[in-house]
């Protein structure tokens, strides 16, 4: 009778053990599907971000809104002057 009682004991321990264990997976098993949900999301938001930074620094769309809408000409050749033109400091050694 004693080694039953005792038997029915340690299974019982080892049942709640085993409860426990399996809860604790699942816990885990669902957060990290979510977390894996999360970088999906993120990995698709981040491509879609991209697409739209790609489409909005197009070398046209930005040459045709500083033309339409700042007034933007390219810089004629008249404009541009040589690096001897351009006076410098002197520099002053420090001893």
């Amino acid at each position: 009778m004693r080694l039953f009682l005792i038997s029915l004991c340690i299974i019982i321990i080892c049942g709640t053990g085993l409860y426990m264990v399996k809860y604790s997976y699942d816990s885990r098993d669902d957060e990290l599907a979510s977390l894996e949900a999360q970088i999906r999301h993120e990995r698709q938001q981040a491509a879609i971000l991209n697409a739209e930074w790609s489409y909005l620094t197009r070398p046209q769309r930005v040459l045709n809104l500083s033309t339409n809408l700042l007034s933007l000409q390219p810089i004629s050749t008249d404009r541009v002057v040589p690096l001897e033109a351009i006076p410098f400091r002197e520099t002053s050694e420090v001893k």
